[in-house]
């Protein structure tokens, strides 16, 4: 199968973006890649001006949430150079939870050529420096008229674009959860499905009720070892420094691709890591006695983001306004992007 899309071309921008002062998530392309699944085959993708989708009232994923999404970011450097930042790991991730979904597996080659275009087509999105990005979204959802509880036999595919700087701005402060569970052994914690996020919705109503910006979610059995924020994934710096993350092998938290991103650098840094269980309690006594000097999520959307405090039992437990970890591994990480760092890991930039 040929996977180059068709493309019916939108009407040139006709705003200026102004990447100082741009929201995240709210600025949308003016294409959007669309392809659909059906009679076991998928056919041939399409570029198409952005515009509202037009859905059946029994269309599946709307009743049983046979639904997920990515989220991965494009940058050009100074020298013009455009790519997105591991694109394929990405891709292998949308396939892990489309499996967990029973959902068809998206071939690499209708993906890539599918990005591509749409980056092509798109190319005055690209912002001037590497701290703003075009932040890529695909969604993939069950397309059946039928209220069925069985999998789709029908799918659609979309990729569509954002400009964004910093998801996060001013500090950030996180509320544990310790009353409601976001994933549990066997579920679909590992895997980035819509429902994930509908369910945490309602801790993050509480969060801003405690001045809190995020949730920072604990085990569903003994409600006391950390898993991730509602919208990263968790590190902890003890004194050392070592890095603490809990590890993915109950399947209870997705695997980030920037957490593995970290990794890698803390490694090429010289900063030990441990993916160990971490309880709460580690964390709060740790705070107390100076032996825990800083907190940070790492995503996507946020990459890496230093959390100020944490409340939890009642009590606020604050941490460093400083957090020299973290940092260091922000400048890594631009300096990654812009080919600067030895090893280079070419693999992870996907060239336009």
């Amino acid at each position: 199968m040929i996977w180059t899309p068709e493309i019916q071309a939108a009407p040139p921008r006709t705003e200026t973006l102004s990447w100082d002062k741009i929201p995240f998530g709210r600025v949308f392309s003016r294409h959007l890649a669309v392809a659909q699944y059906a009679e076991g085959s998928w056919q041939r993708p399409r570029i198409q001006p952005m515009g509202e989708l037009s859905l059946h009232p029994g269309t599946s994923a709307l009743h049983y949430g046979q639904s997920l999404f990515e989220g991965l970011k494009a940058y050009q450097r100074p020298d013009g150079t455009r790519f997105a930042f591991r694109a394929e790991d990405h891709w292998k991730r949308l396939n892990r939870s489309a499996a967990r979904l029973a959902m068809p597996e998206v071939p690499y080659d209708l993906f890539a050529n599918m990005l591509k275009a749409l980056l092509e087509v798109e190319r005055d999105l690209f912002p001037p420096d590497l701290e703003h990005a075009v932040y890529i979204r695909p969604l993939y959802f069950a397309a059946d008229r039928w209220l069925g509880v069985r999998p789709s036999e029908t799918y659609t595919l979309l990729i569509y674009l954002t400009p964004v700087g910093p998801y996060y701005t001013g500090e950030v402060k996180a509320y544990v959860e310790n009353e409601m569970s976001r994933a549990a052994p066997g579920g679909t914690g590992s895997v980035k499905m819509a429902g994930n996020y509908a369910a945490a919705m309602l801790s993050g109503k509480k969060a801003q009720q405690f001045g809190c910006q995020v949730s920072l979610w604990l085990d569903a059995l003994s409600r006391e070892y950390i898993e991730e924020f509602s919208t990263m994934n968790a590190f902890i710096v003890q004194r050392g420094p070592k890095l603490l993350t809990p590890p993915l092998d109950r399947g209870t938290i997705l695997p980030g691709v920037t957490r593995d991103t970290i990794l890698y650098l803390a490694s090429h840094l010289g900063i030990p890591v441990e993916e160990r269980e971490v309880s709460i309690y580690e964390i709060v006594e740790g705070i107390t006695h100076g032996e825990v000097s800083e907190v940070f999520g790492t995503g996507t959307a946020a990459t890496i983001m230093p959390i100020q405090a944490l409340h939890y039992d009642g009590k606020l437990w604050t941490l460093p306004s400083t957090h020299p970890v973290a940092d260091e591994l922000s400048r890594s990480y631009r300096r990654l992007l812009a080919g600067e760092l030895s090893p280079s890991k070419s693999e992870w930039i996907w060239l336009i």
